[in-house]
């Protein structure tokens, strides 16, 4: 089953965290709690998260238990709506929005900390089940390199022909004026 979890920086100091069912994945399931640790867990007092399908947030020292009988205490949780609650069923996708009250918030306060997503049955007629959970790491920062632009043309090549053309043309003047 895939969920595509993506994380970006925001320009007012915040992470976004934008989760996604992809198509065909895991029907009749939705999205239930995400929760996961965070790098400076003396900062965890002036954080919150917001976003559309959110129904409760979380935050404690190793004091946040997801979905079910987890023994692992996270620092950071969110729960979302489902079925029953707020008259609403578990969504397939949502996005939160991480901040602080002070500081800027960047991709390193979450890189390499653990977290856990627990999807939830949201048809009325399911049997009756704990749902799935799915464990692992945020990604680390990405390397610092040369950033690939898009392409003028839009292609996925990333300019790559817009550098080569110019000199393609010129190497072609050059061998004409020499057939000349």
């Amino acid at each position: 089953m895939r969920v595509r979890l993506t994380l970006n920086e925001t320009a007012d100091g915040a992470v976004s965290l934008k989760l996604e069912m992809q198509e065909g994945e895991g029907q009749g399931l939705g999205l239930s709690a995400l929760v996961f640790d965070f790098a400076d867990q003396d900062l965890l007092g002036q954080l919150s998260l917001t976003g559309p399908h959110l129904h409760r947030q979380s935050f404690g020292r190793r004091k946040v238990r997801g979905p079910g009988t987890a023994e692992r205490g996270y620092d950071c949780g969110a729960r979302f709506e489902r079925q029953g609650r707020l008259g609403q069923l578990a969504p397939r996708e949502t996005d939160l929005l991480l901040a602080h009250d002070r500081l800027a918030l960047t991709l390193d306060d979450l890189a390499g900390h653990a977290f856990s997503l627990h999807l939830a049955p949201m048809a009325a007629n399911h049997a009756t089940c704990d749902g799935f959970t799915i464990e692992g790491r945020f990604p680390a920062r990405p390397a610092a390199g040369r950033r690939v632009q898009t392409a003028e043309d839009g292609s996925v090549f990333g300019n790559v022909f817009d550098e080569i053309l110019p000199l393609m043309s010129r190497l072609g003047l050059s061998k004409a004026n020499a057939a000349a």
